[in-house]
Order: structure tokens, then sequence, then C-alpha cells
């Protein structure tokens, strides 16, 4: 399934009102599907100039940027739908790891929803992207931003994307290698301090990735912070990162009415035997009867195989 099949059977926008943020010219709800309001940070005509240069967003053969219906810019999402407000449904694919305050955002994106709205989130899975070399972020780290009221990019967030990032081969890790990816760029250490400095003292805003996950991390975290009732979601459906892709699917489901502890309840579980820290390898084909007569041979002479596995007679 495509990320629009997916989205289309997680809000069924036919005859619903709901929202898209970051859309840019590939919106996973289409105006023709059911009433959609497009939000993102700039206008259309301010987008454009944004991503002049990016040719797969604004090039001759790209498709054209949606008119967005609702700027934020410095604004809520509660601010900017204003009467509207509650909708039905909200997509957002790989806009939360750009958060400060993912806590303060579902707020937010919880304020807006109906009761039993949902919020469809495309999060990228760092196993297979640039931030391979970082570590998950943990519920403490969510709550610490949320309590210090973030609202941009913190030094820590902004050292640790910087430091870390790595140039990655997704079709490798999936095949089992690919598991030592060097840096994106020279000097990284010393670019992410000064990143960090910058932010420190000047309190800029640095787009980053400000939380990483894999699927297993985002039910642990977010279950823990669904159960410290910070967020008045419940986790619907988590749909793990498929082979040779890099994202994975979550469904969350506002339920303000019931318990943290029922919510929580209603966290999914992943196969712990399929979705572990990395893909391993693929198994070896298997011999066909030729190919074990001779591996027999040689074992018999050499006393070790040659498929790799350093087996002796």
């Amino acid at each position: 399934m495509t990320s629009r099949q997916r989205a289309l059977d997680a809000v069924q926008p036919r005859g619903r009102i709901g929202v898209e943020i970051g859309p840019l010219n590939r919106p996973l709800i289409r105006r023709d599907d059911g009433e959609i309001l497009y939000a993102d940070h700039r206008a259309t005509a301010d987008l454009r100039t944004k991503y002049a240069t990016h040719p797969d967003v604004t090039g001759p053969d790209a498709a054209p940027l949606m008119e967005i219906d609702l700027v934020l810019d410095g604004r809520t999402l509660t601010e900017a739908l204003g009467p509207r407000a509650p909708v039905d449904y909200i997509v957002a694919s790989h806009v939360m790891e750009h958060v400060a305050d993912p806590v303060g955002w579902l707020g937010d994106m919880a304020a807006c929803l109906r009761e039993d709205g949902v919020l469809f989130l495309a999060v990228p899975d760092k196993r297979f992207t640039f931030d391979f070399r970082r570590a998950p972020s943990t519920t403490g780290d969510l709550v610490a931003h949320h309590l210090s009221g973030a609202t941009t990019t913190s030094p820590a967030q902004i050292f640790e994307h910087t430091a870390r990032t790595a140039s990655v081969d997704l079709v490798a890790i999936w095949a089992g290698a690919g598991r030592e990816p060097p840096p994106l760029f020279d000097n990284q250490l010393v670019s992410a301090l000064r990143d960090a400095r910058m932010v420190a003292e000047t309190g800029a805003y640095f787009d980053a990735h400000c939380t990483v996950y894999t699927p297993a991390s985002f039910l642990a975290v977010f279950g823990e912070l669904i159960a410290l009732d910070l967020i008045p979601f419940e986790i619907a459906a988590i749909e793990p990162t498929e082979r040779e892709q890099l994202q994975f699917y979550v469904t969350l489901r506002k339920r303000a009415a019931a318990s943290p502890a029922e919510r929580a309840a209603a966290t999914p579980r992943l196969d712990p035997r399929r979705h572990h820290d990395l893909p391993e390898p693929p198994p070896p084909p298997p011999l066909d009867w030729r190919e074990r007569i001779a591996l027999a041979w040689r074992v018999l002479r050499t006393g070790r195989s040659t498929r790799g596995d350093g087996a002796h007679g």
C-alpha cells in the first residue's frame, strides 16, 4: 500500500472535514477526496520561493504546490483554524520529528479534533534514514522539552542532528549490510557545536529532526506519555516499516473522555521477533544436489565449507 492509500484508510475523508499539514505538492488527501484544509508554516507563494532550488517540488516536471488554506507562521493549528474547529481528522507526514515539543504539539492537534477524531502520522524510521547513528528519543527527552516550554529547536537537539547525520544506503541496510554508515560531511562534531552555540545564544530557529524513533521505541515512549495523561490520545494502529521503506505509520485516536489507563491499555504490541533493532541479513539460498555433493567433498578434503559459515568437518 502507498502512503496515500494508508492515509485514506485511516481517516476515511468522504463526507468529513480534515486538515493536512505540510502537503507541498504531494498531498496524501486530495481535495476531491473530501473537504480538506491544507496548512503550512508559510503561504503558497513563500513556499514556492523557499523550494525554488528543489526540482521535485518546483521543477518543470513537478506537480503544482497545493494552495495553503491555513498559514501557521508562529500560530498553533488551533489558532489558525479558529471557528472552523473541531475537525474530524488531521494528517501529518514527516512533520512531528521537526517539532521541538511533540507533547505540546499533540495537545494542539487534540484541541482541533472532535472526540474520536484521528491523527494520521507518517514517521521516519531512524534505522533507515540519515538518523541511523542517533539514539532513539526517550520519554524523558519529550517530557523535558515539554516542561521547559520549548518553542524552537534546543541546543541538544541541533547538536545531535548535526553530529550524527550519516550517509545511509537504505537497500544495503535492509540486506543486512551498511551497518557502519560514514558521516554525511566532514567536521561534523565541530559543526554541531557551532550550531548548538548559535541556537543557545540567539534562540534562532534551526530546522532539524528534533526527535527520532523506531516503531518499537515510538510505542514505548507514547504509551508512557498516554499513561501519564500528557496526551489525550490512544494509539489506534501502527503499521511498522515495510521492507526497503524508511517510514512507519501511526493512527492516534482522540479519547479525552477515557481514563489514561484505558487509553494506555489500547497500545498495540509488536512482535519482537520481527521488529528487532535492525533487520537480519537474508539466509543464503538453498543448495541444489550438485552443490551439496561439492560442499560435502570440500569439507572432507579441507575441513571447511566455502559458504562463509566457518563450519568444520
